[in-house]
């Protein structure tokens, strides 16, 4: 573990956190695995171990809200083993930090679209952003600095910057990064963690992002989800989660040019470019 003062040389971010929480931290680590977050594991004296989530540049350029994170963690809580809100400013969100080991990806299919079917069963409440697909890539467009990079894209972009109409006009509490990475297994079973692109939203979105993380394709995935959400309309379902699973590639393929844009690194513009070979 840093001390405070050298945990506040690496990360400015880190300043603004003693504001927030009325105490000077002990201490602190920074998480590996992060993207977006770059999050940081704080040791307090009132708290024991916090997770800082500050409210960085990097938040305006991925579309991240840490207010609605905090009302999304709010609501989950109450039905699903997640994190709890500590502290929530202008500065950032201090979340509880969450004891568990990250969850094995072999058989673990059922028990994770089991817990994905008993997020999309929570009552959107106010205060929880409405994603909009259109807006959202529209949004990742304009944050593209290199004209090269956007002359590349453009027909991608354009072809796929709307949708469709849809059989299923229904909105639930959606997660959006529903991996591995972000499930632990815990002594009370299977916690959810990094809500940070939560919203609600179409079901047949978040479960194609799922599926299309676990590496499963999308019948054996719905027939799982459908024991645990037996009203669905399975064809309507079917239908529409394939055109989505086009126009979550591209969502993807974009977040992908940001970060490498972002973090300067081109291992994400190789993803970019794989998801584009695909498409063109």
């Amino acid at each position: 573990m840093l001390n405070w003062n050298e945990a506040v040389r690496q990360s400015a971010d880190l300043a603004l956190l003693p504001q927030v929480l009325n105490e000077v931290p002990l201490g602190a680590l920074p998480l590996s695995g992060g993207l977006t977050n770059r999050a940081w594991r704080v040791c307090t004296q009132s708290h024991g171990w916090v997770i800082w989530r500050a409210n960085s540049p990097h938040c305006v350029v991925f579309d991240v809200c840490r207010s609605n994170e905090s009302a999304v963690i709010e609501n989950a809580h109450n039905l699903i083993d997640t994190n709890q809100v500590i502290a929530h400013s202008s500065q950032g969100l201090v979340l509880s930090w969450l004891e568990g080991e990250p969850l094995a990806a072999a058989n673990q299919l059922e028990p994770i679209l089991e817990a994905l079917a008993k997020i999309h069963r929570t009552v959107p409440v106010t205060g929880i952003r409405q994603f909009d697909y259109q807006r959202k890539v529209d949004h990742y467009w304009q944050q593209l600095k290199s004209a090269d990079i956007k002359s590349h894209y453009t027909d991608m972009y354009q072809q796929y910057r709307t949708l469709p109409r849809l059989h299923c006009q229904e909105r639930v509490l959606c997660h959006f990064d529903f991996g591995v990475h972000n499930l632990l297994q815990t002594d009370r079973g299977l916690a959810v963690i990094d809500w940070e692109y939560a919203a609600v939203a179409a079901p047949t979105l978040d479960l194609v992002m799922t599926l299309d993380m676990l590496d499963v394709d999308i019948q054996t995935g719905l027939e799982i989800y459908q024991r645990y959400q037996p009203h669905i309309d399975f064809v309507a379902w079917q239908e529409d989660m394939a055109i989505w699973q086009r126009h979550a590639q591209v969502m993807a393929s974009l977040w992908y040019l940001l970060a490498a844009q972002v973090w300067n690194n081109d291992d994400f513009l190789n993803e970019a470019n794989a998801i584009y070979q695909r498409f063109c």
